[in-house]
């Protein structure tokens, strides 16, 4: 089974404009609204993909009927721990005369530690051995910063597999647990190790650090760039895809879902990073957080081409 965790989620409103004036008033294109927070991103791609998933964490207030609702509809097995506070809402804003993307982010709800309690125990009966744990996103300030060690470690003494998508403190102390698979952007991982500057070089030599810590495979997204994957077989790197870019939200987590996607498939690490690049590229060509469907991935997937640079 897979267990996507989302301890943040948001609903997602995005606002396209046509050039964005500070401070006037700005009248919208186009305004969507999609459930989020970056565990349920993974699941709703992975539907798209014929993979079935179980998606659990924290909801409450008005927006869990709104995020209930929308899982039935997409048929995403979930299981929430119901909470008193009010699931937050994200806006996103997308300038398409400049061609940026402003986020504004709520912080998150306020978990007692009653709640947190209550999902822990639910978490610890979800694993079983083979299980595929994604744990993903930011948590909101009431949570403990060593939340994911926490996670990572019932996980493993389950014997699942653990994949973790998280920066700062939560990455910092999630890797402690040695997840199997982590992956951080290049300004993600430039903070956890304190890197002078993020040539690809210091990218490679810092995921080896990792690698010999007991993470197995370190993914770090370039963004336009592609990615690179350093594994206990090699590194390897993809160049990144000339998209129309619609919206960046999401496309990490198309990432994380297609190293579940290829694990599950059995596909090599070569392999893992073209069909990861390709789900990125996908994703950031389509407006708000839609999920990318394998048809749009295998379209682009023919473009995608990947180079070993060092095999161990």
């Amino acid at each position: 089974m897979v267990i996507t965790v989302t301890l943040n989620p948001a609903m997602d409103k995005t606002i396209t404009l046509k050039g964005l004036n500070i401070g006037s008033v700005n009248r919208a294109i186009t305004v969507r609204e999609d459930i989020g927070g970056k565990g349920i991103n993974v699941s709703k791609v992975l539907k798209n993909f014929n993979i079935s998933s179980l998606c659990t964490g924290f909801l409450g207030g008005e927006l869990e009927n709104s995020f209930i609702h929308d899982f039935k509809k997409r048929k995403l097995n979930n299981d929430f721990i119901h909470i008193q506070n009010e699931t937050r809402a994200n806006i996103k804003i997308v300038d398409s005369l400049n061609h940026t993307n402003t986020d504004i982010n709520e912080p998150g709800p306020y978990i007692s530690k009653e709640e947190l309690k209550i999902f822990i125990d639910k978490f610890k009966s979800m694993c079983s051995k083979e299980d595929i744990v994604v744990l993903s996103g930011g948590v909101s300030p009431s949570m403990p910063d060593d939340i994911y060690l926490h996670l990572t470690k019932i996980a493993k003494e389950k014997e699942a597999f653990v994949i973790l998508d998280a920066d700062g403190e939560l990455l910092k102390h999630g890797i402690k647990a040695c997840p199997d698979v982590i992956k951080p952007n290049n300004h993600e991982l430039q903070k956890l190790l304190n890197l002078s500057d993020i040539s690809e070089e210091n990218i490679i030599n810092a995921a080896k650090v990792l690698k010999n810590k007991g993470i197995a495979k370190i993914m770090i997204s370039l963004g336009e760039k592609g990615g690179l994957f350093v594994t206990e077989n090699g590194v390897y790197k993809c160049k990144g895809l000339k998209v129309p870019v619609k919206s960046t939200v999401g496309a990490g987590d198309s990432m994380v879902s297609a190293i579940v996607y290829s694990l599950i498939n059995n596909y090599s690490d070569k392999e893992t990073l073209r069909f990861a690049t390709a789900c990125g590229a996908a994703s950031v060509a389509l407006d708000g957080t839609q999920a990318c469907t394998l048809q749009q991935v295998h379209e682009l997937l023919k473009e995608v081409k990947c180079e070993i640079k060092e095999e161990f």
